[in-house]
């Protein structure tokens, strides 16, 4: 990518002069978090934002066009199709309208001031010409990057191959270091991020990139209805060649906490799994992510081990029967997983 004589990046890779359309889904009663996001979108020059009504109970067509006019396009489902759904309908939307590129955000993220520009800028580093259909760039979320933030390296802070829920035993003699490191040392190191580097996988949100991404590698499984669906779609990204670069200085604000981090540090995966969230976030969290690591190479084995550890130190932690009952509903995940029946569980409609 070639500099003016001022040694700026054109226009071009500053997001001025391109089609960048921002994709979002929502459902329930999200309207004033919504009302954020698109406001942030709209301040920072998105083009047009394309939002998927999941079966919401307000009226989100007519209020957002009588808000923001033909500035946004509503596609409404009459039932929530999860996050895999929602999201590739609304890419799938925003091609049709003829983006040159999509933003992906949550429906309760805001983008800090100068986070788009700061985004398209890295993009044009990271593509170049050459590789428009291979390159993704990441905005930096402060609640989903906090390893990285507190000095873990990426291969740390994403989990390995073959993991169960995040477990895998042979991160334990690391895990039982970083637990003893930090009765030692109270205070824990915080690193600021500055430097851009490459990720295995991320969230929906956050993520830019150009048409040529879909084009290529294709849109979400919708069969995975919601959680692992974003790790499965980017993973098929930088494993069939492409890269995912995280850019710390372009930061999205969650405005909420997702269920298991909210739990906070002091709670346990064991305990945030057994007490946090509703049933179908735990099934279909655990299910999903058993299928995706099971149809990873060399993956199986070391899953199969990862299980069988993790969900017997759970059935040890099991105080009540409410408890009990969650973790048969987890055992119950875990088959349906290794089986590969995706899809909606009649049993816990979303």
């Amino acid at each position: 990518m070639k500099k003016n004589r001022g040694g700026r990046l054109p226009l071009e890779s500053q997001g001025v002069g391109v089609r960048t359309f921002v994709v979002t889904v929502t459902y329930g009663s999200r309207r004033e978090l919504l009302l954020k996001v698109l406001d942030s979108a709209r301040s920072q020059g998105i083009q047009r934002a394309v939002v998927v009504d999941n079966a919401s109970d307000w009226n989100v067509a007519g209020d957002l066009r009588e808000i923001f006019g033909d500035w946004v396009d509503v596609t409404t489902s009459p039932r929530n199709r999860g996050s895999a759904g929602g999201f590739s309908c609304g890419m799938k939307r925003a091609l049709e309208l003829g983006a040159d590129y999509l933003l992906l955000l949550d429906d309760d993220n805001v983008l800090r001031p100068c986070a788009l520009q700061k985004l398209h800028s890295a993009l044009a580093r990271t593509a170049g010409d050459a590789r428009a259909d291979t390159s993704v760039v990441q905005a930096f979320r402060p609640g989903h990057q906090s390893d990285l933030v507190k000095g873990a390296p990426v291969g740390r802070a994403y989990p390995r191959s073959g993991s169960f829920r995040g477990f895998h035993y042979l991160d334990l003699p690391y895990k039982a270091f970083r637990r003893i490191k930090r009765m030692i040392v109270r205070q824990q190191h915080v690193k600021p991020l500055s430097e851009e580097f490459g990720v295995p996988s991320a969230p929906y949100s956050g993520l830019l990139f150009q048409r040529a991404v879909i084009e290529r590698f294709g849109l979400p499984r919708e069969d995975f209805l919601l959680y692992t669906d974003d790790t499965e779609f980017t993973v098929r990204i930088t494993q069939g060649g492409g890269s995912i670069v995280l850019v710390p200085s372009a930061v999205v604000e969650d405005m909420e906490s997702s269920w298991n981090i909210a739990a906070g540090p002091s709670k346990s995966s064991f305990d945030v799994l057994l007490d946090q969230g509703s049933d179908f976030r735990a099934y279909y969290s655990t299910r999903n992510g058993v299928y995706f690591q099971k149809n990873r190479a060399a993956a199986s084995r070391a899953l199969l081990l990862n299980i069988w550890i993790y969900m017997f130190l759970l059935r040890c932690k099991v105080r009540s029967s409410q408890q009990r009952s969650r973790y048969e509903l987890v055992w119950r995940a875990v088959q349906d997983g290794l089986a590969g029946r995706l899809g909606e569980h009649p049993q816990f409609p979303l």
